[in-house]
């Protein structure tokens, strides 16, 4: 090979390394809180892959892939989730900020979508009436550390008795084993687990939600500079239908 190929061919070779280097050097990593216990459709370990999957993840995929981002999810529990964000430990977690203890400390997102809490029973619920006259004199299965602000009053005044548990799992075990009278759980959520782990269970739902609450990511402030290219995409995840989609593929899927 003549002289000049040859310093052609390295010269090629050393700029593809040092695009690749410096490609390398741009992506940024950003540390994503997997909760656990994990909170499917949205977010959760696949049992048999160990892979992160559900609407979450396949939503943020896209999104941080074109910003040369690499997502790392780092399992924790709610509470210390939040404290790990305030300081800059981890980067992101699915939280609303009406359940925050310090909003202004964070960013938060434009809601991937909405959703609403709702009692499940064992017998058939009236379609019409009031929250009052339902949970009055009642023990309603809960999930630890969650704040229910359509509950919170009748817990204080002691008129209905919160059952905590760990799950929403174990919130409907509970249920079925008569721990309760109600359990007061996430619309999306709950679908999720009647289809995939009690199928056969003749469960009744509430006619009327409660406590509507987008579905948002908060990101430490160190992440403003991405915060409004991704309120942008979702944007167009939503109005393409994409979210409910995915939505539904999840709560489905067997």
């Amino acid at each position: 090979m003549k002289l000049w190929k040859v310093q052609l061919v390295m010269l090629l070779a050393l700029v593809s390394c040092a695009t690749a280097v410096q490609a390398e050097a741009k992506q940024a990593d950003l540390k994503f809180v997997l909760y656990y216990p994990q909170v499917p459709p949205y977010m959760y370990q696949d049992e048999k892959t160990e892979k992160v999957v559900g609407l979450v993840p396949e939503i943020l995929q896209d999104f941080f892939q074109q910003q040369n981002i690499r997502v790392q999810y780092v399992a924790d529990n709610r509470t210390r989730a939040e404290h790990r964000l305030y300081q800059g430990d981890v980067d992101a977690i699915l939280l609303a900020k009406e359940w925050t203890q310090h909003p202004e400390q964070l960013l938060f997102s434009e809601p991937l979508l909405e959703h609403q809490d709702y009692l499940f029973s064992r017998q058939p619920m009236a379609a019409q009436g009031q929250l009052a006259e339902w949970v009055k004199g009642k023990a309603i299965c809960t999930r630890q550390y969650y704040v229910y602000d359509a509950l919170t009053p009748f817990f204080q005044t002691n008129e209905t008795a919160r059952v905590d548990s760990s799950s929403e799992m174990t919130q409907l075990k509970m249920l079925l084993n008569g721990r309760c009278d109600f359990a007061f759980m996430n619309e999306h959520v709950a679908n999720w687990l009647l289809h995939h782990h009690f199928p056969d269970q003749q469960l009744y739902r509430s006619a009327k939600g409660f406590s509507p609450v987008g579905l948002t990511v908060a990101f430490h402030p160190r992440w403003k500079p991405q915060l409004a290219a991704f309120n942008q995409y979702l944007a167009v995840q939503r109005q393409q239908g994409t979210i409910a989609q995915w939505l539904k593929f999840y709560v489905t899927k067997s």
